[in-house]
């Protein structure tokens, strides 16, 4: 009897111990900023000068809206239309691109989060046609308040756009002058994307 109650005993005192050292384990945590976001706004956040045939310097001012400029850049790849337009930043560190009204979604790079307010992306050549080597995205000063994600960042824009960009702001009375700007110009801005 007291063979069997010493057993017992014993048994209790080794899964108590077992059990106690499973709470232990520290829980993995998940980045605050995984999820699907879709670009609500970009503006300018430094006057861009643009040189052009006909009138010279060309300045478009800091506080410009270029939301669709940055939506194209950015998500052009996927053919969709902006506001169905989805960057997902997944848990394993993986960036996608996807449209809501599609099943297709598009391996697009990867991400970091090397600080509380700076964020890494690296967007690949499939997400970023017109870079051969993709485009690596840093974005300072990241604030996520009420699942609104704000930021500064830089990013190349093809001459091309760059173009359009000329004819609207003169009306169509200049063009950009391709022989003197670079195949691709960085501009610097801020951005809001809504967490969904």
């Amino acid at each position: 009897m007291k063979t069997t109650r010493l057993i017992m005993l014993t048994f209790l005192s080794v899964s108590l111990v077992f059990l106690s050292g499973c709470k232990d384990d520290p829980e993995e945590e998940v980045s605050p900023y995984v999820g699907d976001y879709i670009i609500t706004e970009a503006a300018l956040s430094e006057a861009l000068v643009l040189q052009t045939n006909e009138i010279g310097p060309m300045t478009v001012p800091a506080g410009t809206d270029i939301t669709p400029m940055i939506t194209q850049a950015l998500l052009g790849a996927i053919q969709c239309e902006p506001a169905s337009s989805f960057i997902e930043l997944r848990e394993d560190f993986t960036l996608f691109l996807y449209c809501e009204t599609s099943t297709t979604e598009l391996d697009a790079g990867t991400w970091e989060e090397q600080s509380a307010t700076v964020i890494v992306l690296f967007m690949n050549s499939t997400a970023i046609p017109s870079s051969p080597n993709g485009i690596l995205l840093t974005v300072t000063d990241v604030s996520l308040v009420s699942n609104v994600l704000t930021g500064t960042t830089s990013v190349p824009i093809p001459r091309e756009m760059l173009a359009g960009v000329v004819a609207l702001m003169s009306g169509g009375l200049a063009t950009l002058d391709v022989e003197n700007t670079p195949v691709a110009v960085p501009i610097t801005f801020t951005i809001k994307l809504a967490k969904q």
